[in-house]
């Protein structure tokens, strides 16, 4: 019992440190304690081995080494962390948390390689994924995927994404990575799937962004849209590191789609009528966004993306053969639009209001091009002061591709116009529309029955 109490006593929170804290408290009221075996004992062993000195929470110092206090089995106990410097200390015990935690949660540590550097370096977003390549973290294959450009595997080989799908992917890693990161990529199933669409829809991701120079903290709900896309961008990783032996097969194969084609809205769908366009340009004219309605009538006249209008300098302006020189995303094709004498008219007029070189320039910075966002808003809060249905950017590129359906153009010469290579299909399935009233004006032209010499000469007595 007696050669127990050292040990008892030298445990933080026992019944030996509480009876000594108790006397010194006395001792420094004036009570004198008379000495006893116990605190000679005591004295004798911390002279000896020297006591636990708490440091910082978790860590304590005895004689030459630091350790830590940890739970192993569900007890408190001491781990030595084999060194006398505290931010060596920090890190060990960081370690060992992360390996509990893992272990609570079902991962398996990822072994050390044998030889040679550890793959899988931080990338500039913080995320490390070092392990080793027979057992890898989906963090290290989106590493390495990024490393080497998002690339589209193909039968001949790998072909380079445009840089607006690279943005595109790189924004959709960001609630992957919470999810997936340090998942093993090999017990990757379609169960984790399903379990990543309910996270996602209840707001399990919390994303962090800057709206004005000020960092905005909030919860997001993806949807069944959202997620199909965000998983398409790991199925992407999963596909490279299959193609170079670090994966036997893709978990993803198969895994079908959550959201329902038929509830997918397409551009046409969000586009305006004439009349409305009209009704919001005037509208955001008069509530002080004359630059909204120019650029909401820009995108229309011109039916390129807000990237590509954004992006629009003065300088491409050919006046002379009636053409506007744009820069396609996406790989597109025809880099010109043809001035029409609408859009002609509304170029003139922002001409001579222009302070820079760029065609919608910021409002805090003449010389870069003005955010998206606030276009967005304003163009949504027009619709819904006028009542109108809801329009979006995209919808105004659709609104250009109505316009030149009615006007006779095929659907193949409308995506060379508005720079799209997929061709004529796309403009039918998602662009292509016709109004009611343009479809009736051109169903009066149909005739039902033959028109023979006797009819005609007929109808003429009758006229």
């Amino acid at each position: 019992m007696v050669a127990a109490v050292p040990s008892l006593i030298s445990q933080p929170g026992s019944l030996g440190e509480v009876v000594l804290a108790a006397c010194d408290n006395l001792a420094r009221a004036g009570v004198k304690i008379r000495p006893n075996s116990f605190f000679a004992m005591k004295t004798e062993d911390e002279n000896r081995m020297g006591a636990f000195v708490r440091l910082e929470e978790g860590l304590y110092r005895r004689g030459n080494r630091i350790f830590a206090r940890v739970t192993v089995n569900g007890k408190l106990t001491w781990r030595s962390t084999k060194t006398n410097k505290l931010p060596q200390g920090r890190q060990w015990k960081e370690k060992w948390e992360r390996r509990q935690w893992l272990a609570e949660n079902g991962f398996m540590e990822a072994p050390k390689p044998a030889s040679g550097p550890s793959e899988g370096a931080a990338n500039n977003q913080g995320t490390t994924a070092k392990c080793d390549v027979s057992c890898p973290r989906v963090n290290f294959l989106f590493d390495q995927y990024v490393e080497a450009g998002h690339p589209i595997l193909t039968k001949g080989g790998l072909k380079a994404k445009a840089p607006r799908s690279i943005r595109g992917e790189l924004y959709q890693m960001n609630p992957l990575r919470p999810f997936f990161g340090e998942k093993d990529s090999t017990a990757i199933t379609h169960g984790d799937c399903d379990q990543y669409r309910e996270w996602r829809n209840s707001g399990g991701y919390v994303a962090k962004f800057k709206v004005r120079g000020k960092n905005v903290t909030r919860r997001t709900r993806g949807g069944d849209r959202a997620v199909d896309l965000e998983l398409v961008v790991l199925r992407n990783a999963f596909e490279l590191a299959v193609r170079r032996g670090q994966l036997k097969t893709n978990p993803l194969t198969g895994r079908g789609h959550y959201n329902d084609k038929s509830t997918v809205r397409h551009c046409r769908e969000v586009a305006p009528t004439p009349a409305g366009l009209k009704r919001i340009v005037v509208w955001l004219d008069d509530h002080g966004h004359p630059h909204d309605g120019d650029l909401a009538e820009f995108l229309a006249y011109t039916g390129l993306r807000i990237g590509e209008a954004m992006q629009t300098q003065w300088h491409t302006v050919d006046w002379h053969e009636d053409l506007l020189h744009v820069r396609r995303s996406k790989k597109g094709v025809f880099p010109f639009v043809l001035l029409l004498p609408e859009l002609r008219r509304l170029l003139r007029r922002m001409k001579r209001k222009a302070t820079g070189e760029c065609l919608f320039p910021s409002p805090f910075d003449p010389s870069k091009t003005r955010d998206d966002s606030c276009f967005r808003r304003r163009l949504a809060h027009a619709c819904k002061e006028l009542q109108l249905p809801h329009v979006t950017p995209q919808g105004l590129r659709s609104y250009f591709v109505t316009q030149a359906r009615q006007s006779g153009l095929s659907d193949a010469e409308i995506a060379q116009l508005i720079g799209d290579k997929t061709g004529p299909i796309l403009i039918a399935q998602v662009y292509g529309d016709v109004r009611p009233d343009h479809l009736l004006a051109v169903a009066r032209k149909i005739r039902l029955t033959a028109t023979t010499r006797k009819l005609r000469r007929k109808e003429q007595r009758m006229s």
